[in-house]
């Protein structure tokens, strides 16, 4: 069978406050398009289908006219599951409803049993061509209270482990049961955040890099550290939560697709897929995984560096006004603080000209200070409890100034500093207190 796998379209989202009603129109359509071409006979969404527990209408509008619009190609199956950011109740409200199209939905496991979380899957003439373990993301209650009824006690370490492993050897167990010995693909969900992720940083300096060759940062949000081994011995995992497109423990087997979508800039410089995935018979149902890369239709872009840089860039992008056929672009402007330059002087206002001459096309959402790289806090490491709580908040911001800085206290720059900073801090500090 062939399907695609796909997570985290975080529909009805708006970073910075952007409209994405119309990105978010053009990835339906193109991935209807990618699903007719490629034939693909089921479509898996595994997790964080919304942004919110509450979409907006215009949200859900949108992602069930997608869905409805499936019954015109040759995708007989869908299959959601709820993820952490989604309202498993408002998911689940749709079941009913969706199982006429053969659309199956697992907001939450809220009272539901094992067989009731396995879903066989047809082709256009009726023969079932595969059987998934839809398994939603699982909150920390729900875990505790599926063990309890199990009889099975837990500590906080191991809830995790112990809990997906049980639920989903359950589960595992019914689909076994309906698949009957006959020779079809077991293909399992989840919405989690699995141990030995590749491509995940483990410090700051790492230089662990996704299997595009991109390096990339830490994943957004800890739901916990889930081992491999939890998943049970099925053909294929399709797994929710993780940004970009990676494999966990190298395993072939057990993959996040990423999101298709930009949901921080921090995610602007990679690359977002869709997987879309082949288990034939004839190789005993091992995974060939293509991944294909979702088309931008909104530009996001972080231009990072020194003022006198960033001035540069700019520039640069001034040069597409007039030119046709230019998608809208978003920038970040995330920038190193400069304290030899006049401090009077606003980011802002120093790049105020360069923003103006931008294409209508371009436009500035959001601003970033990024910590100076030769920063530490040695400066306020070596003050011990008692003595910090002698000092009053004047000496502590002023010493957090002059470390950060690295400025002798007598030094005119130190004096020209504290002169603006000072009576800022005083100002907030007496509104605080």
């Amino acid at each position: 069978m062939r399907f695609i796998h796909t997570a985290d379209l975080h529909l009805g989202n708006q970073m910075h406050n952007i409209d994405r009603t119309a990105e978010t129109s053009a990835f339906f359509d193109w991935l209807k398009l990618q699903i007719v071409r490629e034939e693909a006979q089921a479509l898996i969404i595994s997790g964080d289908i919304f942004d919110s527990a509450n979409p907006s209408i215009e949200a859900r509008t949108q992602f069930y006219t997608f869905l409805a619009s499936l019954m015109e190609t040759k995708c007989k199956n869908v299959i959601l599951v709820g993820g952490n950011h989604d309202s498993g109740a408002m998911l689940d409200s749709t079941k009913k409803i969706f199982e006429l199209l053969n659309i199956h939905v697992i907001g939450s496991i809220a009272n539901l049993s094992p067989s009731d979380m396995v879903f066989e899957l047809f082709d256009e003439k009726n023969n079932c061509i595969g059987i998934c373990l839809a398994v939603p993301f699982v909150r920390d209650i729900e875990l505790r209270n599926f063990l309890q009824a199990k009889g099975i006690k837990s500590s906080d370490s191991d809830l995790l482990s112990a809990g997906y492993t049980k639920l989903y050897s359950e589960v595992f167990a019914a689909a076994e049961k309906i698949r009957a010995q006959r020779n079809l693909p077991l293909i399992a969900t989840g919405h989690l955040y699995a141990n030995d992720l590749e491509g995940r940083l483990k410090n700051a300096n790492a230089s662990v890099k996704t299997d595009d060759g991109v390096r990339v940062l830490d994943v957004l949000g800890t739901l916990g550290n889930v081992p491999q081994t939890v998943f049970p011995p099925v053909h294929y995992v399709a797994l929710g939560h993780i940004h970009y497109s990676t494999t966990v423990a190298k395993n072939e087997r057990i993959r996040y697709s990423g999101s298709p979508f930009v949901l921080g800039f921090d995610e602007a410089s990679l690359a977002h897929h869709i997987l879309l995935v082949d288990l034939k018979e004839e190789n005993s149902f091992s995974p060939i995984v293509k991944k294909i890369q979702t088309e931008a239709h909104f530009v996001y872009k972080r231009i990072s560096g020194s003022l006198p840089e960033i001035k540069s860039e700019l520039q640069k992008l001034s040069l597409l006004k007039g030119q046709e056929g230019v998608k809208p672009i978003f920038i970040e402007i995330s920038y190193k603080k400069d304290f030899s330059q006049s401090i009077k002087q606003t980011a802002q206002d120093f790049l105020e000209e360069e923003i103006k001459n931008l294409p209508s096309e371009c436009s500035v959402v959001s601003w970033r200070v990024q910590e100076s790289e030769s920063y530490n806090y040695s400066e306020m490491q070596n003050f011990d409890a008692q003595e910090i709580e002698n000092l009053d908040e004047e000496t502590i911001f002023t010493k957090f100034i002059l470390s950060r800085i690295k400025c002798a206290p007598e030094s005119e720059e130190a004096k020209e500093i504290l002169k603006v900073c000072l009576p800022l801090f005083l100002e907030v500090a007496g509104d605080v207190l």
